[in-house]
């Protein structure tokens, strides 16, 4: 086991030297050690921090520090080999972590020793603790033997479905493409499109372009493409993948995935004593009732759907005068919002994007952060990354402390999961020493790579999506905190997750902001005042329509896990549909399964979470109200978010963080005045 690198303490995980078939082996290993620490402590007759709580933490830090680069490799460089190593890991993991949540003896220790402490512990100890022996109850560390011996059997189920939820996902649009001898089936899709098409083919042995389902091909053609027979193929490949409709095969069909998630989820909510698994959920969250959230959202949905329906109505009108299209159809409507918009804003993606180079975004990126919280990013020179694309960063404090480190891996390619996110690959913690153990995260991308006449650009949706995925990075890297379970984003409420991410995003639509890092890449000019004015009468543009698809989601996931019924038989469909009835505009094609790659809610954490993303940005949008009143990039203002909010990570409840940050409770105002819906 000596030379298993997975084993070895180090800074950074050493990828080059990481043995597929030594995943396992290293898990087994280390859940091993962690038992046998956790026997040795139920023993325990005099319990100190140190010879208790710092030694568990110690030793699940260890297993998180191996697990993070599997769990991360099987989501960025997928193949069989992986994919078993990980499959093994993460039932041997969840079986672990299920016993020792249902431990009644461990259970014990940390409950005297929280009474016998709390008065001496300080703010941060204590809620970790507290934290802590409410993860044991909602284990259900008070049941019978009986039904904890169940319950460990439906979460270890669980977990495993969840995991093949999204490898079906994965496998089935990697399994899909479409050969184009010539581009003239393609017109109308951008030449940058059209090269990695070209490329596709090659690296295929095809002659001409090859289309696949990678987000950034996916959106070329439905954003541009003239050919409504093109966009309608893709559209239904698309909307099908992982359903008996998806047309290279049913093998991956996750419909069977999905009831069983279901079921297992409130069999487990029941046992526990909760009426159902979205109220199970909110244990952990901001919001106190199910009630409170179907208000939120219901209220939501009156707004959006009063404006949704004048926006609809002017692309029916547009698409029937403009581009002779009687009826339209879901793989119509971007294409024709993209013309809208070209013709009356006089912006084109496509022009746009050749002012965001990825590497003067990245750089913007890092002057925006400096400028608000005085910290320093540098390049790290290593090898030891997973792919060619990957870069290495780190980021320093004003006072030249080193503060955290994160790997970029912005394009999209074959056998990488598809969409956006951050992930943790070290916690901050203290050492036994003393020391400080420096957080490091991952930062994943789907944009377009570069070409061979092309550098990489991003669209301005790319951009928003950078600066989201790096707002996680520095609530995750730039925490204060001591402890691993509530450092970074650890022990925050899930609905307040996305503060920091979705704070960010609104850094993009600053002028000031831009004038850092939008320039041509050819004339290398600023975006002129004249096509940011144009940006920024497209920013509500659709708003309407985009908030309605959030909240189609967030209710569909929400009341899905409301519902009380054990068996779950096609309830996906039929409260998907009724959903749909409220809040879909166009008739959707019977062939649409989105719900069987709805990986957020049914693999991804988000389970009747989903409202989080709409919750949060009533903190961020109000948050950011905090520099607009002020001069913008403020330091004063950025320091004061930085140590109230992306500092204090999971120590807190986040209410009572933002109420430190604003000096009151937030409001819901300055997120519909930044959608047009006031």
């Amino acid at each position: 086991m000596e030379k298993n690198t997975l084993l070895k303490s180090t800074l950074l995980p050493a990828f080059s030297k990481i043995k597929k078939k030594d995943m396992h082996l290293a898990m087994k290993h280390l859940v091993a050690e962690n038992q046998k620490i956790v026997n040795n402590i139920e023993k325990l007759k005099i319990l100190t921090w140190n010879n208790f709580i710092y030694k568990l933490e110690e030793s699940d830090d260890k297993i998180s520090k191996a697990w993070a680069p599997i769990r991360h490799l099987n989501s960025v460089m997928n193949d069989k080999e992986i994919r078993i190593e990980y499959e093994k890991s993460l039932g041997l993991l969840t079986s672990h972590y299920s016993k020792i949540g249902q431990n009644k003896n461990l259970f014990s220790q940390y409950e005297k020793f929280y009474e016998q402490n709390k008065k001496k512990l300080n703010e941060s100890q204590n809620k970790l603790l507290e934290n802590t022996l409410r993860g044991f109850r909602l284990s259900g560390v008070h049941l019978d033997n009986k039904k904890r011996k169940l319950l460990r059997s439906y979460q270890e189920r669980l977990a495993k479905l969840e995991s093949k939820f999204e490898q079906n996902i994965l496998d089935s649009s990697n399994s899909w493409s479409k050969n184009f001898k010539t581009n003239k089936a393609l017109s109308g899709m951008p030449q940058s499109s059209l090269e990695i098409a070209a490329e596709t083919a090659s690296r295929n042995k095809e002659d001409g372009y090859t289309l696949k389902l990678d987000q950034p091909c996916y959106m070329a053609v439905m954003t541009f493409a003239h050919s409504q027979n093109l966009r309608k193929t893709l559209y239904l490949a698309y909307a099908s993948r992982a359903s008996k409709e998806f047309p290279v095969s049913d093998k991956w069909d996750n419909t069977k995935n999905i009831e069983e998630i279901l079921t297992l989820r409130q069999t487990m909510s029941k046992i526990l004593g909760y009426k159902n698994y979205a109220e199970y959920s909110l244990a952990t969250k901001m919001a106190n009732s199910t009630n409170e959230v179907i208000k939120f959202l219901d209220n939501l949905k009156i707004k959006a759907k009063s404006k949704s329906k004048k926006e609809i109505a002017l692309l029916k009108q547009y698409a029937r005068k403009k581009l002779n299209m009687e009826s339209i159809y879901p793989w119509d409507i971007a294409y024709i919002a993209e013309k809208y918009k070209e013709e009356n804003f006089g912006i084109s993606q496509e022009e746009l994007k050749k002012y965001f180079p990825v590497e003067n975004v990245i750089k913007g990126l890092f002057k925006l952060v400096k400028s608000l919280y005085g910290i320093e990013v540098k390049l790290k020179k290593t090898k030891e990354v997973w792919h060619k694309d990957v870069r290495l960063y780190e980021i320093y404090d004003k006072n030249k402390n080193l503060r955290g480190k994160f790997y970029f891996d912005l394009y999209a390619r074959q056998n990488k999961r598809g969409g956006a996110w951050m992930d943790e690959c070290i916690q901050r913690r203290i050492n036994s020493n003393g020391s400080v153990q420096s957080p490091v995260a991952f930062i994943t991308c789907n944009s377009c790579p570069p070409t061979k006449t092309c550098p990489a650009f991003f669209t301005h949706y790319d951009v928003e999506t950078l600066f989201h995925e790096f707002g996680h990075a520095l609530q995750h890297m730039l925490t204060k905190v001591d402890y691993a379970g509530i450092s970074g984003i650890s022990g925050v409420e899930w609905d307040a997750v996305e503060l920091p991410s979705q704070f960010m995003e609104n850094w993009c639509w600053e002028k000031d902001v831009l004038d850092t890092f939008a320039f041509h890449y050819k004339t290398k000019k600023k975006l002129p005042g004249n096509l940011f004015k144009k940006l920024l009468a497209t920013k509500n543009y659709n708003t309407g329509l985009g908030l309605l698809r959030q909240i189609e989601f967030s209710l569909f996931d929400f009341l899905l896990h409301m519902n009380d019924k054990d068996k779950k038989l096609k309830l996906a469909d039929s409260v998907l549909k009724k959903v749909r009835k409220e809040t879909s505009l166009i008739p959707v094609h019977n062939n649409n399964k989105f719900q069987n790659s709805f990986a957020h809610i049914f693999s991804g954490g988000y389970a009747a979470g989903y409202y989080s993303y709409k919750w949060a940005e009533v903190l961020s949008a109000d948050a950011f109200m905090a520099f607009k009143e002020n001069k913008l990039v403020d330091r004063k203002v950025g320091n004061n978010f930085m140590k109230k909010i992306l500092e204090t990570g999971g120590s807190k409840p986040a209410l009572e963080l933002f109420v430190d940050f604003r000096g009151r409770e937030p409001k819901i105002e300055p997120l519909l005045d930044s959608l047009g819906l006031k």
